[in-house]
């Protein structure tokens, strides 16, 4: 049986992971897929049966960076809850010994997107597209 092939948007769902995967997040022209927000904000953060807390410092609607999380692997399952939202399923895009970047399964709505950073947003700082 033949395989219905996917969708033009999920392969550029797809493509733009394996950029982000393969360029930290940039990408391959050198410009960022997504406008980053910078933000500082707790959330909690779960691996497996362990559960801790980390710092967000980014965030996009269909990602972020976070710092306090140990040793992860690149395409590891994690599991994020932002401040007054339902814990999150991510994938780990790249990963260091400081920090992490997260590719949420679903992307967070426009106003809730809004919404975190109007509140954990660091006032009015940008970071480059």
């Amino acid at each position: 049986m033949i395989e219905p092939s996917p969708q033009p948007q999920e392969r550029a769902s797809s493509q733009a992971s394996v950029e982000v995967a393969q360029t930290g997040g940039l990408a391959t022209t050198g410009e960022r897929l997504t406008h980053r927000e910078q933000v500082e904000m707790m959330a909690r953060f779960r691996r497996d049966i362990t559960s801790t807390t980390v710092m967000l410092k980014d965030l996009t609607r269909f990602g972020a960076r976070v710092e306090g999380v140990g040793a992860l692997e690149v395409d590891e399952m994690v599991t994020l809850s932002l401040p007054g939202c339902r814990p999150s399923l991510a994938f780990v895009a790249w990963a260091n010994e400081h920090c992490a970047g997260l590719e949420f399964v679903e992307p967070l709505a426009g106003p809730l997107f809004a919404e975190l950073v109007a509140r954990y947003g660091l006032s009015g700082e940008k970071l480059a597209t």
